[in-house]
């Protein structure tokens, strides 16, 4: 069968669609299909991206020098894709998106933001993977398995993560502790914080990223 990928291009667009003032308190909302259109929103001054996900299969990865955020879904099913929609919001230096309608199956959704970005993620079920991101690190997923690159523990100071039912795999910052669920707490002297917590699933560190995804047949 083939492949097939989907692509959407949040760029940093100045001009009269363009927030008037960058890191002010004022709002704005997009819904847009992806299908490669380019959001006419400023992204300049970002610094904290909060994704609010429900179901899926999703991938953030860091290491864009620019103000773009870019977003991918790819697989078997990405097709499907098209009925996915984005929600935006703006206020001050942070950016909120909304994903909605995301296939279930065989499909994963890459997000690449800017490297230094303050991350905050909330999901309900599925899986989720960050690479290359740094900066501080909020993320809490309910059902299924979350995976964290984290190839110097010390860039971080105040760490907490925890597993409900599940383990939590990965020694950065000393083994995991606890019978029914595992937790980690350490105070370190870097500058950035982590907060991870699976309700049920499993909590992985990873000293490398994850592999990128095999070239695409068809991009839209």
């Amino acid at each position: 069968m083939k492949s097939f990928a989907r692509w959407f291009t949040m760029g940093a667009v100045l001009g009269c669609c363009a927030l008037a003032i960058a890191g002010s308190n004022e709002t704005r909302e997009e819904k847009l299909p992806v299908d490669g259109q380019t959001l006419q929103t400023d992204l300049t001054s970002i610094r904290a991206v909060r994704l609010h996900l429900q179901y899926g299969d999703f991938r953030i990865v860091g290491g864009s020098e620019s103000d773009e955020i870019t977003i991918r879904a790819e697989g078997k099913n990405a097709a499907r894709a098209k009925n996915m929609r984005v929600k935006i919001r703006r206020t001050g230096n942070a950016l909120d998106v909304t994903f909605l309608h995301v296939p279930k199956n065989e499909v994963q959704v890459t997000i690449a933001i800017p490297r230094e970005t303050s991350l905050y993620a909330r999901m309900r079920a599925g899986d989720l993977a960050v690479d290359g991101v740094t900066g501080d690190k909020d993320l809490e997923l309910v059902a299924g398995d979350l995976s964290i690159q984290v190839p110097e523990a010390a860039d971080y100071g105040p760490v907490d993560l925890s597993v409900r039912f599940g383990d939590v795999s990965g020694s950065q910052f000393g083994n995991p502790k606890g019978v029914v669920g595992n937790s980690v707490k350490r105070d370190g002297n870097g500058k950035y914080r982590l907060h991870a917590h699976v309700f049920a699933g499993d909590l992985t560190l990873k000293p490398e990223a994850s592999p990128m995804p095999s070239p695409q047949i068809e991009i839209f």
